[in-house]
């Protein structure tokens, strides 16, 4: 018996040359499926390496029922790569035929991740955020930075771009490279304070290492929406208690795990289930409205679930097939043979 499996690597996946459009329409439906039940989506899984080498790896596993397919990704999250000149996330991706568990590809994950994550922050921002939502303050240059604004500036006509970090030269970069992406001006500021100012969207993507406050309460004006998606807690405590709406993409997964913005809160019972006003998937299918008022102050956190992997790299790997693009793997061995 023979099994091949198509490895696509990074520089496959940018061959391919996704369109955004085809990106936010591969989330969404993963989104929509996920509202609709039809998944399957055991709680993620960490193996914790942060006193050895301030890092962790999270575990994926995730199966969608319109496709038919399996998936697990495994992502190192390491607050300090920079200092090996390697991105914070690092990741792969494989994909099962769920008829019979047989392995059909392994997908460089790594940008994979950071297009779904932005994807799900925009698709939240349409359904959640002021329409005429004019200025973006965004905390953070990591990967998914850049799939947070490119993504955000495409869906909303935005006046004012500004972006922070922890390091001055990853954020000139940062906004320069954004700048020139967007043709449009991209801002750096030196606080998350600055960036936040008055901003109707505030996206917070950074990676803290112990829990610090960069966005206040009192910070977030009415209207405004906040999606912070880092490993702790980096607003204070009260915020999506507060909030006219708080969230999630997956209740049981933001109340389980070790790593997460308000695990430890749930943890604490200082948030709970009574607080959640709905999941993604239900305001994208419509079960429940999203923004009802210009005022509601709206928290949206999304820990990050296998359901857009799956549905993103499936997606990379028809695409791949079709273009013939890729590399060919053979999985054989006698002790398969029946």
């Amino acid at each position: 018996m023979k099994i091949e499996i198509l490895f696509v690597s990074g520089d496959d996946v940018d061959l391919l040359e996704l369109t955004d459009t085809e990106v936010l329409e591969a989330v969404e439906t993963g989104l929509r499926a996920h509202g609709d039940r039809q998944v399957v989506l055991p709680p993620k899984s960490h193996l914790s390496l942060e006193e050895r080498h301030e890092g962790h790896f999270n575990i994926l596993p995730g199966y969608v029922g319109g496709l038919d397919v399996a998936g697990v990704k495994i992502i190192g999250d390491y607050a300090h790569n920079h200092r090996h000149a390697l991105p914070s996330e690092l990741a792969l991706l494989t994909l099962y035929h769920a008829e019979t568990g047989t392995p059909f590809a392994i997908l460089d994950a790594t940008r994979l991740t950071w297009m779904r994550t932005g994807a799900v922050t925009a698709i939240g921002a349409r359904h959640l955020a002021r329409s005429d939502s004019r200025v973006l303050g965004h905390i953070g240059a990591r990967g998914t930075s850049r799939y947070n604004l490119r993504y955000l500036a495409g869906i909303f006509d935005l006046d004012e771009i500004r972006v922070t970090s922890r390091r001055p030269e990853s954020r000139a970069e940062f906004a320069r490279a954004m700048s020139e992406e967007l043709g449009r001006d991209v801002v750096a500021v030196d606080t998350a304070a600055e960036a936040i100012d008055g901003a109707q969207i505030i996206v917070d993507a950074s990676r803290l290492t112990e829990p610090a406050v960069l966005v206040p309460t009192a910070a977030v004006q009415p209207g405004a929406l906040v999606v912070p998606y880092g490993a702790v807690m980096s607003t204070e405590a009260d915020l999506p208690a507060t909030a006219e709406k708080f969230v999630v993409d997956d209740w049981e997964q933001a109340a389980r795990g070790q790593f997460g913005q308000y695990t430890e809160i749930i943890r604490t019972g200082e948030l709970v289930r009574e607080h959640l006003y709905a999941e993604i998937g239900e305001i994208v299918t419509g079960r429940k409205p999203g923004r009802e008022r210009p005022d509601e102050r709206i928290v949206f956190w999304h820990r990050g679930f296998a359901i857009s992997d799956v549905m993103l790299g499936n997606l990379i790997y028809e695409r791949s097939v079709a273009a013939g693009v890729g590399s060919r793997l053979v999985l054989q061995s006698a002790a398969y043979e029946l």
